[in-house]
């Protein structure tokens, strides 16, 4: 069997000393590379390291079986090879399964189509990879790898993502929308109950907290405190970074019905090891940020039927929301409140204030406005 690593094995954590053994020695095959990239990122969440491996793995098993099986096919990739394969990732074909086999693989690494954002998330990881084998050395002056052949692609996707990130804020109307379905939700026995009162503080945990559903799936309810000027929200969030955050009043007091409604006393202790999203199934068992984003799928859709009726097109965009669109929502909307963009980076941990000012849609609408005045003084056509 071929010592290619199938993406779901772990990555084997490695010491701060091996780490820099591994990183500073020559490399002189793809997968000694792709190990000395994936080592950096051993440090994030295993979520983070699982997906990086993945997208590592399964390119090469495409490259391999693309050209002649030789060890060091990464540093002969082209900007064409690129293209193609993001071509095959929007229709993807089954491998040959003795082909997989021999590659250390037991399942198809390319099952469906991928989705746009899916897309643009490969092609930065690729992107990234790339970049660090131009770190690593052949010999002492040869990178492994000469050029980025991922670059273009990169800079292709980049110029739009903050367009992106703008249409991925909830309307007041879609909002309000997703509100009606969870309050639509049945209630006529204990296990609907349940399901009403965790779809209601998800999404309020989501939009009010500005949470990844990733790091909602590991909060606890020890991980909300009080501090002498009220509720704070402190956990590890994105790169493994730590996070102190203001927990609202209105929030807490959606903790408050959420913690009631299990038969918890209103408020958490100090320390409390209880998920902040129960499952309602399995006494103290936390939900997955798989299964958030189920249940942020569910409710889209169910938001989606009610709003259909009066607006197909905020319909269509309900149903492609996903968790990640209430963190949007939720800080758009405080930015459009006229909240300070100083608090609501800090709320929301945006690397910048320009990050956030995306977020900023009064502006827009004041641009548009503007227009909308002047070209409302023409003459009409033909007089």
């Amino acid at each position: 069997m071929n010592d290619l690593t199938p993406y779901h094995h772990p990555i084997r954590p490695r010491s701060d000393d091996a780490a820099l053994t591994l990183i500073t020695r020559y490399i002189t095959d793809d997968l000694a590379a792709i190990r000395a990239f994936l080592d950096t990122y051993s440090n994030k969440s295993r979520h983070t390291t699982r997906s990086y491996e993945k997208e590592c793995y399964r390119f090469l098993v495409w490259l391999r079986a693309r050209q002649s099986p030789e060890p060091d096919l990464l540093p002969e990739v082209q900007p064409q090879d690129i293209n193609d394969y993001l071509q095959f990732l929007r229709r993807p074909r089954p491998f040959d399964e003795e082909y997989l086999l021999s590659q250390g693989w037991d399942h198809q690494p390319f099952r469906k189509p991928l989705s746009e954002e899916s897309i643009k998330h490969t092609v930065t990881v690729l992107f990234r990879m790339y970049t660090a084998m131009r770190e690593l050395r052949r010999s002492r002056d040869v990178p492994y790898a000469m050029f980025n052949p991922v670059k273009l692609a990169h800079d292709g996707i980049a110029g739009t993502t903050q367009d992106e990130d703008i249409e991925q804020a909830l309307t007041d109307q879609e909002w309000d929308a997703v509100q009606r379905a969870v309050e639509a939700l049945p209630r006529d026995t204990e296990r609907n109950q349940k399901h009403y009162h965790r779809a209601r503080w998800l999404t309020q945990l989501l939009y009010r907290a500005y949470l990844r559903r990733e790091e909602a799936a590991l909060l606890t309810m020890g991980c909300f405190q009080a501090s002498q000027d009220g509720w704070n929200i402190k956990f590890v969030g994105k790169g493994n970074k730590r996070a102190n955050i203001v927990a609202t009043a209105k929030l807490m007091d959606e903790l408050r019905l959420y913690r009631t409604s299990l038969g918890l006393p209103p408020l958490p202790a100090y320390g409390e090891t209880t998920p902040a999203i129960l499952a309602v199934t399995g006494k103290g068992k936390g939900v997955s940020h798989q299964a958030i984003y189920l249940i942020c799928k569910e409710i889209f859709a169910a938001a989606a039927d009610l709003i259909e009726p009066e607006d197909a097109a905020a319909a269509e965009r309900l149903r492609r929301a996903s968790p990640h669109w209430m963190r949007h929502t939720g800080v758009s909307h405080s930015m459009e409140a006229g909240v300070d963009p100083r608090y609501v980076q800090a709320q929301a941990r945006h690397s910048s204030l320009k990050v956030t000012a995306v977020y900023d849609h009064k502006k827009r609408r004041a641009w548009r406005n503007a227009l909308e005045v002047s070209t409302a003084k023409e003459k009409p056509v033909g007089e």
